[in-house]
Formats: C-alpha cells, structure tokens, sequence
C-alpha cells in the first residue's frame, strides 16, 4: 500500500508535467511558423557571441587543477629566490621548466650514437644550433643562439653538454666512464637513451638528449629568445643528417601543437554532418515510397536542430543527444497515427509523451555536466559548461523546431501535398487509373497513413520486433541472463584492473614533431628529476640539534626507493666541511662570504632584511626514473606525506610536481564527479518515475553500463587522465538515456500483464532507442580516421557507453521488467466521480473519486 501511495503522489506530478506539454502542443498547432521563426533568431542572435569566442591553448591552465599545492610552492620559489646574478643559471634551482629548445638525436641502424661517424653528427647539430641558426634584433644585427643562452659562470648552458667535451670522450674510449653518475657529480643517465652499461661503466648508447636553455631576464630578452626559438623550429624541420635522425621540441610546443590542430580535422565533423543527415532521411524514409507522409524533411530537420543548438553554445556532443530527441518525438507523433484526432489534438498527445520523456533524458544529461563543472580542471569545467549549454538548446530546439514543423507536416498530409513541391497530389491507385506513366505515380503519389506501420521504415520496425522475439522467448531469456552475469563478471575484472595514465603527447596530432620528440623521450629516456627541499622556517642552523633533525630528514628521504642517494646539493654539510667550522659569523657574515664565492650555492639560503635569521633555504636530491603517470602520482602522494613528517616545516617541489598533480588526484576526482552524478539521477528518477522499482532498476542498469564502461577501458588501451574524465562524466548523461526511455514507455503501457507491457514498451520506445544508438555510433565514426588522441578516445568511450546503453535498454531490462517489473499503470486522467479499481501485485482496493490513480481498470 505504501508503494501504491508513493505511486499515486508522482502520478499526480507526472500529469502535471504532461498536461503543460499538451498545452504547448495545442499552441504550436495553432502557430507554427511564429514558433520556428522565432527560435532560429533567437538561436542566430545567441550565436553572435561567437564571433569573440577566444580560444585557450595553455597547456597548464587547460589541463592541470586549478590552485594545487604544486603551483602555490613554485609562486613561493620565483618570489623568495629570484637570482639577481644573471651568469649563474643552474637548471636544478630552476622554479618551473624556463625557457629551451631541445633535440633528441638517435642513431640509425642501431650504431652508438657517442662514437664514430654518429658522434660526429651530434657534434655537427650542435654547432649547427648554436652558431648557424640566427634571427635579426631590432637594430638587424644577426645574433646567434651564443648571445641569447642562459649562463653560467659565461659559458652557456646546455642540458648534455657534459657528453660533448673531450674528457668524456677519453674516458669512453678508455672504459673509465662511469655511468649513471660521471666521475660522481654529473648524472648522464638521464641524457641518454637505450644505454649499454657494464659494471658500472657506459659501454655505448643509441641517443642523446640536449636540452638548450635560453635568457628571459628581461622582456627584451624573451622576445628575442621566443623569437630564436620559432626559427630553431622552423630549421631543425628542414634539417637532416647522414648517420643519425633527430627529433625536437621547445619549452611550449605543446601550447602550439595544441593551438595548430584546434581545427585541423575540422572537415570530420563536416563529413559527419552528411552522414547524420544522410542516416535520418533513411530512418524517416518510410517502408515504401509515399510523397504525402513522407518523413525525410523532417529527419533533416532533427539534425537542423541538433546543429543549430551549437551555435549559442558551441558544444559538439549535442549533435548527437539532439539525434535521439528527434526519434523519441517522431515516435510519439507516429503512435497517434490512426486515431480520427485533430492537429491540436495530436500535437498535445504527442507531446504529453515524448515531451516528458526528453525532459527526463535531456535533464539527467543537464545535471550531470553541472556536476562535472565542479571538477577542478579549467578544460572540464569548459567542456561541461558549452555542452551543458548546448543540450539545453538542443532541447529547446527539439520542442520549437521539429514540434511545429511536425505540424506543419501534419497539415500537409491532411491536405494531401507532395513531401517536396507541396503540390496537391492524388493517391497511387488513382493515378495510375488516370492513365499517369509508372514513374510519375512512384514519384508524385501519396496518402494519409492510416497506423503507425505506415510511417515506420524497415530500420525502424524489424530490429524491435526481433527484440521483442527475443525478450518474450524463455529461451533467450535464459540466455540474455547468461550473458548479463559474463558481461558483469568481464567488466568488474577489467575495472579491477584499470589504472590511472596520461601522456602529454597526447594532446598533439600523431606524427607531428612533438609527438615524436615526446614519444621518444617516453619510450628511451629516464625521468630523473631535480627535488628541492626548502625550509620555510627561520630556526637557528647554528644549532645542533637544528642541523641533526636537517640532516637525518634528508637521509630520511634518500632511503625512499623513488629518490636517490646521490648526488646531493647541501650547502650546510658542504660548509662544514670545506670551512670545518659550524658557526656562520656574526650576522652570518662568515655564510655570506662562503655562499658568494661558491656559485653553485649561492641562491639557496635566504636571508632576513637586516641578516639577523634565515628565512628559508633548499637543499637538492635527485629522484630515480620516474617515467609513467601512475608512479609521478604515487611519488608526489608520497612526498607530501614526508613532508608532513619533517620536524622542521618544509615542502619539496620540483617543475614537474606542477604536471604531477593532476596523477594524484584524477583517479579520486573522476570516482567521486561520477559518484556524485549517479546519486543526482536517482534523485531526478524519483522526480519523474512514478515507482521505486522503476527508480531502482534505472540506476542499477546505469550503475551496471557505467561498471562496464570503466571495466572496458583497459582493452581499449585507455587509463583515466584529465582526457578521459570528460568522456565518463559524458558517459553518465548518456547510460541513463536509453534506459529512461523504456521505463517511462513501459509505465505509460496500457496492458495488464507484464510481459505485454514490455512488448508496448519496446513498441514505443524500442525503435527510437536503437535508431538513436546507431545516429549515435554513425555521429562518432569519422572519429575512427583522426590523428588526435582525444577524438580517438572520445570514440573508444562513447562507443562503448552507447553500445552497452543499448544493449542494457533493448535485452537486459526488458528481460528483468518481463520478470518483476511492477503492475502498477498509469492510465489518463478519469473523471471525478468515477470508481477506479487500484491493484499492484496482487492487493485490490476500491477507491471512489481518485482523480490520478495508478489503475489496472476503471469503472463507470
């Protein structure tokens, strides 16, 4: 009785909700031209926002978390140690990753890239780079990468430069060269690539990396070093050598790459345009040629509206959304087919329906891009807020657009005009009875449809009613049951199994440079990276006790498997031991004098305005090979749990912790947005679904299409990244779609048995469903052809949501509603008055003027 009340309360909702629909039909039926006319200006005008649409390449703000820890610690570096010695550049000290230009230089044939003919190669690209690349200053004097490096000590510094000089060479050619630190100090492992060692000695190595830094001091310098660096890009493209192939990039040659290909497949999407276009003109074809009833205009104009919805909101996804809007209207106006029922009258049936039946999808799909702005990375955030935007659009066009011209359509089969010329037309058996020729009565006749057969192509009607073969055979149903416990059993081993995982190449266009130079550096080189250590607490280093608790931190943190032992910076312990004395002088006079004469340590203590303390100050490990995203996340994770063991207060950064962040959080963030969006459609079913089962078995079929999404990933290739997340809060909207639709068909049945409840569900709902899924996967498959990671992901994802969507929609509820799915109906309103007889399951009560009961039947 309790389910029966909490029924008959959302009954009541729900027929307000379509009694407002019904009122709107009836309007468009009496002015639809004012409708349409209306909607396109106001769509156009909303559009002009367009022409200042600005777009946004920076890597950093696009894709990482807004205000992360990493970010805050680097503003702390740039302000505290800004370097006032312009000829002291040392690149660990560096706050973020400065500016470079960068080749990668690798061997043909599998030769060692350090000795002969190869060797001779890398010596001659780095005189080519330093000395024959040239741009003109602003006075036109040609100046050279030599007068624009960043220094040390006047010599410029190169990132390798180590393996260039002739000391290494002879201890190469002697077996002297000790790897992966030489001769202690310099760490080499992680400027060469496919390294051959033995006993501790580099035997050879198939490539080299040079990274070549440049000033930015001052803006002056900047420009002129950004300058340097396009014509080094434009070069380095046309250069070529006889024993070794290079690879290059530059500090921002992801903003770039990014930037070039914005709209570099911009003609897929127009190829996708005419294969949506060409899809629903089939659909809405008809099973036979009838020019009067004919509904391939209005196909054309469901993806009008579809398209025209990215105009004020420049969101792609909609497309295909609007898609599926289109045959859930199209149906609800089909099943009125058949009945002697006015324009007005057709329209508020229709629209009663399938307009609530969008708003419940077109809502779910709302909520969960608002939820997903809520996501701390700028590039979610965007992709919910215009896609958001277009869905609501999408909607709105759907219901004044194609709803009035639905009309229109209507009114010109009741007049019997010609689909295309709108010319009065007679029907086939006249015709042919007037003597017209075979062709002009295929091409010119027409009538009224009489059913809904009529108006249904044959993509429209067989796949449903083989579906309903299928969820009405005990035979198949045992074996949808089966199929349903290995898809279960298949998605939870791969969701076990999913990791987190990002590459920035994948950003860029296969086979640009920076893919390349990038995949390289991935694929053969170590990431071993500068970690600096920095005190951010005036104590007394003097002391002790003070220096012990430094000292056995540091020691603390060298015995992380993921950080190094050597080498280490440390101004402290070297002071005391170059100078054997523990004391700094009287306002540190005795530090200063040691930290000015020694460059390398002469940014690392900062301190107070008057010297009386020390402000703060680094010291300088090294971390092992941290080459995939999974462990930089684990790594940064574990950083920040040492940090909060330091006794003395302390954060450790590196310019790569700024990327780093965001493998640290993704993984909770996506589960959590996802989370978030599942509890916000089931409040929005409970809100629409007049049952708790129904509520109940749509949020476990969206659960269980999520469950495989996430399980699928891994046999796609694919890991949750900032790239992905977009893609599953997407995934949400869409899991709940389809099966929304039949649930809602299913309640709105008039039939008393379960298993034909199921069958007028599929019957309604069925056709729009699989024709929605299939525009779906035809709008995504031009993606297959792109150069982009992101679109061939965002294939891979929705590809996979659709198709299980589909599947859970067309066999598994409908196998699970044939079996306990609830009794319960909703029947039109009756009047008051009326004896109504409520059953559910079983229990029969007699209710006398109910107004919106859940009725099996009714009595007069």
């Amino acid at each position: 009785m309790s389910s029966m009340c909490f029924s008959r309360c959302y009954t009541a909702h729900d027929r307000k909700i379509a009694h407002l629909f019904g009122r709107y039909g009836r309007l468009i039926a009496r002015h639809p031209w004012i409708v349409i006319i209306c909607s396109i200006v106001l769509s156009l005008l909303l559009g002009i926002g367009l022409l200042r649409l600005e777009f946004e390449h920076d890597l950093e703000t696009q894709y990482l978390p807004e205000n992360n820890e990493a970010s805050v610690d680097r503003e702390i570096l740039r302000n505290v140690f800004k370097s006032l010695n312009h000829d002291n550049f040392q690149i660990h000290t560096l706050a973020d990753v400065g500016f470079f230009a960068e080749v990668i230089i690798k061997s043909t044939n599998g030769q060692n890239v350090l000795d002969g003919n190869a060797y001779q190669d890398v010596l001659l690209i780095n005189d080519y780079i330093t000395k024959k690349i040239k741009i003109l200053d602003q006075s036109n004097t040609e100046i050279s990468y030599q007068s624009l490096c960043a220094t040390n000590n006047g010599q410029c510094v190169v990132f390798g430069q180590e393996l260039l000089v002739s000391d290494f060479q002879q201890d190469l050619r002697t077996g002297n060269a000790t790897f992966p630190l030489f001769r202690r100090t310099i760490l080499v492992s992680s400027m060469l690539g496919r390294v051959v060692s033995k006993d501790n000695r580099l035997v050879s190595a198939e490539m080299i990396k040079l990274r070549y830094y440049l000033q930015e001091k001052s803006e002056n310098d900047g420009q002129l070093s950004e300058k340097w660096i396009k014509e080094f890009a434009r070069r380095m493209e046309e250069f070529q050598t006889n024993h070794t192939e290079i690879a290059y990039s530059y500090h921002n040659a992801l903003d770039d790459e990014v930037a070039r290909s914005s709209m570099a497949e911009a003609h897929l999407f127009i190829i996708t345009v005419g294969l949506m276009v060409t899809y629903a003109s089939i659909i809405t074809a008809g099973r036979r040629i009838n020019c009067v009833y004919d509904r391939q205009n209005l196909g054309r104009v469901g993806v009008f509206c579809a398209i025209l919805s990215m105009v004020p909101a420049a969101g792609i996804a909609s497309a295909c959304i609007g898609i599926n809007d289109m045959f859930i209207i199209m149906s609800g106006h089909a099943q009125t087919i058949g009945q002697e029922l006015s324009v007005e009258e057709r329209m508020d049936r229709t629209l009663r329906t399938s307009g609530l039946a969008i708003t419940i999808t077109s809502l779910t799909d709302l909520l969960t891009f608002f939820i997903g702005y809520t996501s701390s990375f700028r590039t979610i955030q965007n992709f919910c807020v215009y896609t958001g935007l277009a869905v609501f659009f999408c909607y709105v066009n759907q219901l004044t657009i194609l709803a009035p011209s639905i009309v229109i359509h209507e009114q010109w089969m009741n007049a019997a005009k010609h689909s295309v010329t709108c010319k009065s037309t007679k029907p086939r058996g006249q015709l042919r009875a007037e003597g017209y020729s075979a062709c002009y009565v295929t091409c010119c006749s027409g009538e009224k449809p009489t059913s809904r057969a009529d108006l249904e192509s044959v993509l429209e009607s067989y796949p449903k009613r083989f579906v309903q073969f299928l969820v009405r055979n005990k035979v198949s149903k045992i074996f949808i049951f089966i199929v349903y416990l290995c898809y279960l059993a298949v998605s939870v081993w791969g969701a076990t199994s999913l990791r987190q995982g990002f590459r920035f190449s994948d950003l860029a266009l296969e086979g640009s440079a920076y893919y390349k130079a990038s995949d390289w550096d991935f694929e053969n080189f170590k990431w071993e990276i500068p970690l600096q250590i920095v005190f951010t607490a005036p104590v007394n280093y003097e002391d002790s006790e003070t220096r012990k608790q430094i000292f056995s931190f540091i020691e603390k943190l060298k015995q992380e498997p993921l950080i190094k032992e050597s080498p280490e910076i440390n101004w402290l312990s070297t002071y005391e031991t170059v100078l054997g004395n523990r004391t700094f002088g009287d306002k540190f006079e005795s530090l200063r004098h040691y930290l000015n004469n020694s460059r390398i340590f002469s940014e690392d203590v900062k301190f107070s305005t008057d010297f009386s303390s020390i402000d703060l100050s680094r010291f300088y490990l090294f971390s092992e090979n941290l080459r995939t995203s999974d462990v930089q996340g684990q790594f940064l994770l574990r950083i920040r749990e040492l940090e909060q063991s330091s006794p003395i207060p302390c954060f450790i950064y590196s310019p790569l912790f700024v990327f780093f962040e965001q493998y640290a959080i993704v993984v909770r963030s996506t589960l959590q947005t996802v989370g978030i969006a599942i509890v916000a459609m089931f409040g929005v079913s409970c809100l629409f679904m007049p049952h708790p089962l129904i509520v109940t078995l749509v949020t476990v079929s969206l659960v269980s299409i999520l469950v495989g999404v996430f399980g699928f990933l891994p046999f796609w290739g694919l890991n949750i990244s900032s790239v992905t997340k977009i893609e599953l809060i997407l995934s949400v909207g869409f899991s709940v779609d389809f099966s929304a639709h039949l649930c809602h068909a299913y309640l709105t049945s008039q039939s008393h048995k379960r298993k034909d409840r199921v069958r007028d569900a599929l019957e309604l709902a069925g056709g729009p469903i699989i024709n929605g899924a299939l525009s779906t996967i035809i709008g995504l498959f031009m993606l297959i052809f792109s150069n982009s990671f992101i679109f061939q992901s965002f294939f891979k994802v929705l590809f996979t949501v659709i198709a299980f969507g589909l599947i859970h929609a067309v066999l598994f509820l409908p196998v699970f509603l044939s079996v306990i799915g609830p009794k319960v109906r909703i029947l039109p309103e009756t009047e008051p008055g009326s004896r109504v007889e409520l059953y559910n399951g079983g229990n029969l009560d007699q209710c006398n003027g109910a107004q919106h009961p859940l009725v099996l039947k009714e009595n007069t």
